[in-house]
């Protein structure tokens, strides 16, 4: 009874999740990856295994939503940051994870996000200012292949992290359009997420039963969540989405704050 509570959980949880991961840049570990350790009590490593493979699922039908929807983003960026994105969170997958304590991991999580408020912040500071942002942008190669290879090292830790990162280089650093650089973060994350999920299930042999009956119990949910989160977000007002967001960000920080406050 317990072990279908918890699929149950799972699923009405990726109910949210998806959507956030269609229509966002955060992809649906953000919402999964929180749950499942501070609310369901699940371990890190578990949660990170399940966020990236569903995202595979659900982020790649918000990807192909995007690309046959014909919903403007950044193929330049796409280009450049996923391969390196993909590349980084092999690299943590294999050498890097496994040496990483559990609060260590949540505390990487929390900072993730709150780069993310602070992100939407500063968007909010230049939209005060009058300041427009810039639907085409120019960006510097270099320095989307070192933020796409540092995201996709926090991806290979918490099953996120390339998107977000991404996210915030181009609305900080080139004002770019929000609702056209998270369709191309949404992009970025799905294959970063598939090629991660296939390291995890061929050479690390970390999918366990249990995590197949928790993906069993959400694909259903995330792949028509997803794509609905990327249809509905991508005509929402950004105010709108914007609230949405730093909500779900403050709930997940202070369930950090207070465990880390606990642990000392």
């Amino acid at each position: 009874m317990g072990h279908f509570m918890a699929q149950v959980s799972i699923a009405a949880t990726m109910a949210l999740g998806s959507f956030v991961a269609g229509g966002t840049a955060l992809g649906g570990g953000a919402v999964a990856f929180p749950v499942m350790t501070k609310v369901l009590a699940i371990e890190p490593a578990t949660a990170k295994v399940f966020s990236l493979a569903i995202q595979s699922f659900g982020m790649t039908a918000a990807a192909l939503t995007i690309i046959f929807g014909r919903i403007a983003y950044y193929k330049h960026v796409v280009l450049i940051a996923a391969p390196l994105a993909i590349v980084g969170a092999i690299f943590s997958l294999l050498f890097i994870a496994d040496y990483v304590p559990r609060l260590v991991v949540k505390g990487v999580f929390s900072s993730l996000l709150l780069c993310f408020a602070l992100t939407l912040a500063w968007r909010i500071y230049r939209r005060a200012q009058h300041i427009c942002s810039q639907t085409d942008i120019t960006v510097n190669k270099a320095r989307v292949a070192l933020v796409a290879v540092i995201g996709g090292i926090a991806s290979g830790l918490v099953g996120s992290g390339a998107d977000i990162a991404i996210f915030a280089l181009l609305v900080i650093a080139y004002n770019a359009n929000i609702q056209r650089a998270t369709a191309t973060t949404v992009i970025i994350m799905a294959l970063t997420s598939v090629v991660a999920s296939c390291v995890n299930y061929f050479f690390l042999n970390v999918v366990t039963a249990q995590i197949e009956a928790y993906l069993l119990a959400a694909i259903p949910v995330v792949v028509l969540g997803a794509p609905l989160g990327a249809y509905v977000c991508a005509r929402v007002k950004s105010g709108q989405l914007i609230g949405f967001l730093l909500l779900l960000i403050a709930l997940e920080v202070s369930f950090t704050v207070y465990e880390l406050l606990n642990a000392v």
